[in-house]
């Protein structure tokens, strides 16, 4: 799944239901339990699934609400607009994607809501109340960052009113989240976008230094070759020493509708092509200080590029409405024509984020890696896209992420093992703290 963190200013550089009824609507029958056929709820996620023939629909639905969220004909099982692949195993419900996505899924009628058009979706109670029912029913993270969600309703319920405007809503709802400080929430209403998560100020604050430096030196110059849409970029530094940029875990290919799978491949083949180039050298510096995510399918497969042998990646679970659901673990494996399993030298940062962050946690396991830089963001959940009834989006964690060595580093990020400041001024005066001294620790066999 698809992850965007705080919106980062990165483009020089490369996102009331009643009691479910006791028979099914509309005319349906229960169906066996070999056959996709019926009507599903999944386990978290906050999904309906009603599955008729070859067509397929599902919902978001909380507590208060049921609405269409997307639609279409099967074909083998898979529901092209999204990458979703249907199946029944074990009686359950499975979707999945060519990636890490895996949804479960038990037979459940529809809540009434899904058969009834919202009769007021301008209404600000009701667009308030979803919203604030989406986090408390989904989101998986409300113990880290220690706020009471129930309290926040005590105190922002009673100032939405039927006369509230959509700017005095949309205030509100930014400060309902402003605890909520993960990198990975967003509220978007047309162009009014909030975060309540912020760059790190030095990032911020020398953002017209960084740019072009990276354009310059990292993305561009002599002997740097890029790959993959300019997400994969490379370059010898010395004899001994190589260098890789990867700006992104995501659109390597230049068609948005590409798909993970096809994501995947262009990316190990960027990091082939890269390592081929490079397969001299005694050591490497991987870049992702600037990478924002993307897909966990992507960083386990570049992961696989660094590995000799088979080894978790890191483990998810996902928030439902009485816990979670049972711990998952997501493993890498050799992958590519090569693997290159001398020292590297793995650059992070706070703009680290999402799927760089995951990518960051199954690179650290290896013995031959040495993490140097900032600790990253922090925002490592899948953050699926939500929508309320006056058509505005949000975007929430509902997963609980857990490192091989069973540490969380959501909110707190990723340490380096090796702690070494950003400078963002230094980048305006042409240099690059973190880089330099990896290049010397490289250059030096440490």
């Amino acid at each position: 799944m698809s992850r965007y963190p705080v919106v980062l200013p990165l483009a020089l550089l490369c996102l009331s239901l009643a009691c479910g009824k006791d028979e099914p609507e509309g005319g349906e029958h229960p169906a066996s339990d070999d056959t996709l056929e019926g009507t599903w709820r999944t386990d978290g996620y906050g999904l309906a699934v009603r599955v008729q023939g070859r067509q397929v629909e599902l919902f978001e639905i909380t507590s208060a609400s049921c609405l269409p969220w997307i639609s279409g004909a099967l074909v083998d099982g898979t529901l092209p607009d999204a990458g979703f692949h249907f199946r029944v195993a074990d009686h359950q419900l499975l979707i999945e994607d060519p990636g890490t996505v895996h949804v479960t899924g038990q037979r459940a009628p529809l809540p009434e809501a899904c058969s009834q058009p919202v009769a007021q979706p301008n209404d600000p109670v009701l667009n308030f109340e979803i919203f604030w029912r989406t986090f408390a029913e989904q989101y998986a993270l409300f113990d880290l960052y220690g706020v009471d969600w129930q309290a926040r309703y005590t105190q922002f319920r009673p100032r939405v009113t039927a006369t509230t405007t959509d700017a005095e809503l949309f205030a509100l709802l930014s400060e309902l989240l402003a605890p909520l400080t993960d990198g990975h929430i967003r509220l978007v209403a047309g162009d009014e976008v909030y975060n309540p998560k912020s760059l790190p100020a030095d990032f911020e604050d020398h953002f017209s230094d960084i740019g072009p430096y990276v354009l310059s030196h990292y993305l561009g110059g002599p002997g740097v070759t890029t790959a993959a849409e300019n997400r994969v970029a490379w370059q010898s530094l010395n004899e001994r020493v190589g260098y890789i940029f990867l700006g992104r875990m995501e659109k390597f290919t230049g068609d948005p509708e590409s798909g993970v799978a096809a994501e995947v491949a262009a990316a190990g083949h960027a990091l082939d092509t890269a390592l081929a180039a490079l397969s001299t050298k005694q050591a490497l510096l991987v870049d992702v200080r600037f990478n924002p995510g993307g897909y966990d399918a992507v960083s386990l497969a570049l992961a696989g590029r660094f590995t000799d042998v088979e080894r978790t990646g890191f483990y998810k679970k996902t928030r439902t409405l009485t816990g979670f659901t049972p711990q998952r673990e997501f493993r890498f494996a050799p992958a590519g024509a090569r693997q290159f399993t001398r020292p590297i030298y793995l650059l992070t940062s706070g703009v680290t984020a999402s799927a760089a962050e995951n990518f960051t946690m199954a690179m650290r396991g290896l013995p031959n890696v040495t993490v140097m830089g900032e600790r990253t963001m922090g925002a490592l959940s899948d953050v699926p896209t939500r929508h309320l009834p006056n058509g505005w989006e949000f975007g929430l964690s509902v997963e609980l992420y857990t490192a091989p060595d069973q540490q969380i580093y959501e909110r707190v990020g990723i340490p380096p093992g090796v702690e070494v400041p950003f400078d963002g001024a230094g980048f305006g005066q042409g240099t690059d703290r973190i880089f330099q001294a990896a290049l010397q620790r490289a250059n030096a066999g440490g």
